[in-house]
């Protein structure tokens, strides 16, 4: 090293950068958080690899959820449509289905609800399995949902 002709500060900052002047309970601990860090990449890497759009459709095959998904989007690959753009497009799907609706102000609630114009107010149940139910014709007659 002397030969090189470097300070002692630029030897000990040499030897810092390749752990030699760690403790030995600093370089188990960054060890632990190396093994750690590459055990998450692999988790990610996984999850990436499931989250993947239909050819089809502009859906999230794992979850079915608008893409990019949500999931994606937590992980930093993607940003969200935003709110008001999902409400814009369940509004144009249910035109495009010619389901009749209507949306009012619930005073007592203090929320907007969506009224079927032809039928009595769905139970949540109830409207979960219509949406699926639409969204499989949908899909499967070729149509894009987003």
């Amino acid at each position: 090293m002397m030969a090189t002709r470097q300070t002692a500060a630029g030897i000990a900052m040499a030897l810092g950068a390749v752990g030699v002047l760690q403790s030995p309970e600093t370089a188990t601990e960054n060890e632990r958080l190396r093994a750690r860090v590459a055990e998450l990449e692999q988790q990610t890497a996984v999850v990436r690899a499931l989250h993947i759009r239909y050819t089809d459709s502009e859906h999230c095959k794992q979850d079915d959820e608008q893409w990019p998904c949500l999931t994606l989007c937590a992980l930093g690959d993607a940003l969200p449509a935003p709110l008001w753009q999902h409400l814009a497009d369940a509004l144009n799907a249910c035109v495009s289905a010619g389901i009749p609706m209507h949306i009012e102000w619930d005073r007592a609630a203090g929320r907007w609800r969506l009224v079927h114009d032809d039928e009595p107010l769905l139970t949540a149940e109830q409207a979960e399995a219509r949406r699926r139910d639409f969204r499989a014709r949908m899909r499967a007659a070729g149509g894009d949902l987003s």
